[in-house]
């Protein structure tokens, strides 16, 4: 019955007069409806504005007086924050602390005997010490009864000021304090030392803002907790917690508490980041009003009546149609003889259902279907079955002849992408693949697939039944493209080439050849097309050589100019590509290489260079051996041009005054003890210092200074293993044979000789 009133309803609204009719009474109820509306709404803002004014005049003055007294006890806190005995106190040594903590508790104690603070304290968050005007001596904060500040620390590193409220337990069963804590950091040359804590007295603090009017008040804090009443509020937090979200950030607007209309206004501290509220009762103020609105609001729905129903008396003859509807479609089909007249809307309903069915398959391409169908190949998340019925459907001018992969690449693409807006990049990869496919087109089936910025995959096939060898002939035809395309687009690329498969199941093997034909760039240089067929099997580079050039790589850092860097890593371009191993492993080799620079420059609190600003290992992988030379270079050029500065610092001399300690007495059995006392430090401090400026503990850096004298005497000389042990400190040989074959993968034996033979770079 609901679709016929439906199907009759349509038809009745299709009449011109009917319109009018429709038209003529919606409009004189809309302004019946607005101008009742309109008068209610203007009464109740001039309403809102009145009764807003006093309010919120009210709200500011506390506002005010509470920002004072925090601009006050913060005055407190950054004078106490660069007051000499405050900085002597945080650079005392454990000894001096307790010297220090009397005349800083003495002057704490003046401040805190203003009746406007409770308390005040300075505390040494690295030693975990605090001070206040109780005590003149410095306190453990674990043993301190004050503890409910402590979860404020840590946030205080970053930040330049909390405000919070907090409880202070009552020793014996007392009543516990209220607090409100104003927290500043000390901080000296980037250094979090400490904090001032301002502690004021909750009763107190609130007992100067002024609470004439009867409209209660609430503030928040930023966290949305309920500061101010203390006690239990009058309205339930739940409700409050809703005005105060239908509030947002306007200064005053109507909310609702338990149902009933309230004025709510507010303003915010730029001092505490608080928001003070207050609510007002409207309901008996807008009870009037509201009448009057409703009898409004009922006389256009009364319009709306009488208009509705003069169009269905005036239409009534309008409905004979629809039943000729029913004659037409019973005439059709005997069956339907005595359904209703939602027939129509059926046999509708599933024309459009076609339709739309139609326009989805129409909007979605062939190309696109077959970049989806390749991407998911690809992935495998596509079986076997689907994939060659989607196969025969999307391919289907595509023969039974081979078809193989091609990998291209754009070379350099962060700095061709410099030169052109995103847009004009999408545009010209759109030209990339179109002049691929057409200069390819007369002999090859090919379709492009994006799989990134940078790259994308060829499916091609041959057009020539039993072509011998396609794969190089493709070759000559890709190294044609790459020709176009540098002449017109401006565009390197480079291209590897995976051998043929016989049917579609082997594409996606075909390609990781490919890919691996395109990473002997490494070796091979930009705008080259490889083949798979070319490309020698290779062995990665072994763990030992790793080892041997990182160490020849990194110690360059320390060389005596800014020339050893540059020419240590053309010593090991050189050497891969006389020895060159599997790229894969050479550009992992170099990735490491990198992650140790750029853990040097942050230990050196230095910062990267540009070459660093986008760099990720895909980057790496895309560049040739020139490149990745001269990216190590540039790196390892500003970690020693950053370290000329950093030499000047005495946390730098200091470390090379140890490395000079352990470099003398090498055959001793040294340890961390003896180093702390040769250079008046803590073990701890020695530890964390030198870890900071070399990247090695204590231990890492000996045992590898050992190795590396160790390596030089096993070349230089024929002592025995058991005499070199001695010499480099080792009083057991069983021992040095463990820790030199930890470090260098072999044992010293093995060493010589296989650095007789050549195999390990001299």
């Amino acid at each position: 019955m609901n679709k016929l009133f439906w199907v009759k309803a349509k038809l009745l609204f299709s009449d011109k007069q009917t319109k009018l009719i429709l038209y003529v009474t919606l409009f004189v109820s809309a302004f019946i409806t607005s101008v009742g509306f309109f008068l209610y709404d203007n009464y109740k803002d001039v309403l809102d504005n009145e009764l807003n004014q006093p309010h919120s005049e009210l709200l500011q003055i506390n506002l005010d007086v509470t920002n004072r007294a925090f601009r006050e006890a913060d005055e407190h806190a950054v004078k106490l924050s660069f007051q000499a005995g405050t900085l002597r106190y945080l650079h005392a040594s454990p000894q001096a602390k307790q010297d220090a903590a009397a005349p800083l508790s003495s002057a704490l104690n003046s401040i805190a005997f203003d009746d406007d603070f409770h308390s005040v304290y300075v505390v040494d968050v690295r030693n975990r010490q605090l001070v206040t005007g109780s005590f003149a001596s410095s306190l453990d904060w674990g043993s301190f009864p004050d503890r409910t500040w402590q979860q404020w620390v840590e946030p205080m590193r970053t930040k330049p000021l909390l405000i919070k409220r907090r409880t202070l337990e009552a020793g014996n069963g007392g009543v516990p304090t209220e607090l409100i804590s104003l927290f500043r950091p000390i901080i000296e040359n980037g250094d979090f030392l400490g904090i001032v804590i301002m502690n004021v007295d909750y009763d107190r603090f609130f007992s100067k803002i002024y609470t004439q009017l009867k409209t209660p008040q609430y503030i928040f804090s930023l966290e949305g907790d309920v500061i101010y009443p203390k006690l239990k509020t009058e309205v339930p937090l739940e409700e409050l917690y809703k005005a105060v979200d239908v509030l947002g950030v306007r200064p005053f607007g109507e909310v609702r508490l338990e149902g009933q209309p309230y004025l709510g206004n507010q303003a915010f501290s730029d001092m505490t980041g608080w928001r003070w509220v207050s609510f007002i009762p409207l309901d008996q103020l807008l009870k009037d009003v509201k009448m009057i609105r409703d009898i409004i609001f009922m006389l256009s729905l009364a319009s709306i009546i009488v208009g509705t129903a003069a169009i269905f008396i005036y239409n009534f003859a309008a409905f004979k149609p629809i039943k000729r509807i029913r004659q037409l479609l019973a005439a059709k089909d005997p069956a339907s003889q005595g359904s209703d007249l939602h027939d129509l809307e059926t046999v509708v309903q599933k024309l459009l259902k076609e339709f739309d069915t139609r326009s989805s398959v129409a909007e979605r391409s062939l190309p696109e279907l077959r970049s989806k169908y390749m991407q998911d190949m690809l992935e495998g998340r596509i079986g076997s079955k689907e994939l060659q019925e989607k196969w025969e459907t999307y391919f289907a001018q595509w023969t039974h002849e081979p078809i193989l992969a091609a990998a291209v690449s754009v070379n350099r693409y962060s700095e061709w992408s410099e030169t052109y807006n995103e847009e004009d990049q999408l545009l010209l990869q759109y030209a990339l693949m179109n002049i691929m496919s057409e200069l390819m087109e007369p002999q090859w089936r090919v379709h492009c697939v994006p799989l990134d910025k940078e790259n994308l995959m060829l499916a091609i096939q041959s057009k020539e039944a039993g072509r011998a060898e396609p794969e190089a002939a493709v070759q000559g035809d890709l190294n044609a493209v790459t020709r176009t395309v540098r002449k017109y687009l401006r565009m390197s690329l480079s291209v590897g080439i995976g051998q043929a498969a016989d049917s579609i199941s082997g594409l996606p093997s075909s390609f990781e050849e490919a890919k691996i034909a395109l990473a002997n760039r490494l070796y091979e240089g930009y705008d080259r097309t490889i083949r798979y067929g070319e490309v020698k099997e290779r062995d990665r580079l072994r763990g030992a050589d790793a080892e041997a050039w990182k160490s020849e790589l990194v110690g360059s850092l320390d060389g005596p100019d800014i020339s050893s860097c540059r020419q240590a890593a053309e010593r090991w371009a050189a050497w891969v590509r006389e020895h060159p191993a599997a790229p894969e492993s050479v550009y992992t080799f170099a990735d490491g290489i990198i992650e140790e620079y750029t853990r040097i420059l942050m230990a050196r609190g230095m910062k990267k260079p540009a070459e660093l600003d986008n760099y990720t290992e895909h980057w790496l992988n895309m560049m040739d051996l020139d490149d990745v030379r001269e990216l190590l270079i540039r790196v390892a050029e500003a970690i020693v041009s950053g370290t000329e500065v950093h030499k000047s610092t005495k946390e730098y001399q200091l470390a090379q005054r140890i490395i000079g300690f352990m470099e003398a007495h090498l055959h001793e059995p040294i340890g961390l003890q003896d180093i702390a006392e040769f250079v008046h430090l803590s073990t701890s401090s020695v530890s964390s210092l030198f870890k900071q400026e070399t990247g090695f503990t204590i231990y890492e850096y000996l045992t590898k200074t050992r190795i590396d004298h160790a390596c030089k005497l096993l070349l230089a000389t024929d002592l025995k293993i058991a005499d070199i042990a001695v010499q480099v400190g080792y009083q057991n040989e069983n021992s040095f044979i463990r820790s030199f074959r930890k470090l260098m993968s072999v044992t010293p034996g093995k060493y010589r000789e296989a650095s007789k033979q050549g195999e390990f770079p001299g």
